[in-house]
């Protein structure tokens, strides 16, 4: 008897213990290493996929290393893909130098490295992904330290980026870069709102000079500043843009390939065309019409070339509109890659990278639910394509191939054989329908401030608040 009076002491000494374990404070110390076996997990499927998947793209920038190394700064005289070296014609460099130099680092790391139609040595696959890889996991430590409130928050919206399906196929298999844009961009707008802003306009010159798709999201960034910034810290701004641009660009101008130069990194490198296989068509206008061609026989391809007079049109009307309501600058960033992921003809699955990390921001930041469900609709809708493709597809194509990347990712449901146009042209429109909305309502409903980045007041001559109030 003496025993059981003694139960409901001992109980409540048990749950006094368990109470001190799992207060806030404890509970918030585990975040940190919750956030690190994130960070591992998403590592490791990246390295564990990067060295046995291989894609055309890798074998022709395997080939434009090569005539890099050869021909140095000359490189833009033979950048079109018709070069003997070249395995698959007429694919053409259509990119600033950025990329070229690492790709040059890349060979420089591993110069016996083979690659063709056929075959990509395992050595070019690492070599050439690990920078990719690098910007990839870099994007998510920026998310985690950026991302205000508590770092179980941070963690979840960091994880958002670093586990989502769409991210780790660009870098790791697809092997595309712009994820080095994307977190040159990010890291931009990061410096931007904390008041640093030559740094941001410095490191939003490398994005464009990475992947010029960039130059959207930058230019409304920079309409943005000048309502908070005097004429005169603008004008160094954009000198320090221009400088960085220059000191990229001139080099390889000082050859005398201004044409070509400039043919490469400003105009489209393909003519206005139906998208095809639609397997790979990402803009709602151009998979639509597209399967209009397809399906019905219709000559559509003529409406396509509408799209670039209205993407002029709305960028100058989006800029406008952005520096009258003083657009926050994440906000603006997202207009800016958004306006063209909905107009543009032709949007291939790795220029949604570019918008990704900063959905997640937004979504992290904004006090709307709307714009929370818009922007996280954003960051996370891409994945859904790789249930309708087969990603082993790309462990297979070139030698040495391996047949057991099916059996792995078949478990994921990633071994989709190609499903009906009219999947993609849903998926493609579903992605402009997304973007549509983030524009139509950060211009009409979305007026309060985001919340800011980091602890702390930002710095005074340049405040988030300064940029987001409404005049």
């Amino acid at each position: 008897m003496s025993s059981l009076s003694k139960l409901p002491s001992a109980i409540n000494r048990l749950l006094d213990s368990l109470a001190g374990r799992l207060s806030p404070r404890s509970i918030e110390r585990w975040a940190v290493p919750a956030f690190m076996v994130v960070f591992l997990i998403a590592a490791a499927a990246r390295a564990l996929a990067a060295p046995y998947s291989a894609t055309q793209d890798m074998a022709q920038f395997w080939s434009f290393a090569q005539l890099f190394k050869e021909h140095g700064l000359d490189f833009y005289a033979h950048y079109s893909g018709t070069e003997p070296i070249n395995p698959f014609y007429a694919w053409g460099y259509f990119y600033p130098p950025i990329w070229l130099l690492l790709l040059g680092l890349a060979l420089a790391a591993v110069p016996t490295a083979m690659a063709g139609e056929a075959f990509t040595d395992i050595a070019w696959r690492i070599a050439m992904k690990a920078p990719i890889i690098t910007a990839d996991l870099v994007i998510g430590i920026l998310l985690f330290v950026a991302i205000p409130g508590s770092k179980w928050r941070k963690t979840f919206f960091a994880a958002l980026w670093l586990l989502n399906p769409a991210a780790w196929y660009q870098s790791a298999i697809f092997g595309q870069f712009d994820a080095i844009a994307a977190a040159f961009l990010l890291g931009s707008v990061v410096l931007l709102e904390r008041g640093h802003d030559r740094w941001a306009f410095a490191v939003a010159a490398l994005a464009v000079m990475t992947k010029q798709h960039t130059l959207f999201p930058v230019v409304f960034m920079m309409a943005v500043t000048l309502r908070s910034l005097p004429w005169r810290r603008s004008a160094v701004n954009l000198a320090v843009f221009a400088g960085v641009a220059a000191a990229v660009s001139l080099p390889f101008l000082v050859t005398g390939n201004v044409e070509e130069y400039l043919r490469a990194v400003l105009l489209p490198g393909q003519p206005v065309a139906y998208q095809q296989p639609m397997v790979y068509a990402f803009s709602g206008s151009g998979a639509l019409f597209t399967y209009f061609h397809d399906a019905y026989g219709w000559e559509t391809v003529g409406w396509l070339r509408y799209n670039a007079p209205i993407l002029v049109v709305a960028v100058i009307g989006g800029l406008a509109l952005s520096y009258v309501k003083r657009v926050a600058p994440l906000r603006a960033a997202l207009i800016g890659i958004l306006l063209f992921i909905a107009i543009y003809h032709r949007i291939n699955y790795q220029y949604l990278i570019i918008f990704m990390p900063l959905a997640v921001l937004a979504a992290a930041r904004t006090t709307y639910l709307s714009e929370r469900i818009v922007s996280l609709g954003l960051a996370v809708f891409p994945a859904v394509w790789m249930w309708y493709f087969n990603v082993s597809f790309w462990f297979n194509y070139a030698t040495p191939v391996f047949p057991v990347a099916s059996e792995v990712l078949s478990n994921f449901g990633w071994t989709h054989d190609t499903a009906a146009d009219i999947v993609y042209v849903r998926i493609a429109l579903a992605v402009m329908a997304l973007a549509v909305a983030y524009i139509v309502l950060a211009f009409t409903r979305w007026r309060k401030p985001l919340k800011p980045i980091f602890a702390g007041p930002p710095r005074q001559n340049l405040t988030t608040r300064s940029l987001e109030s409404p005049p």
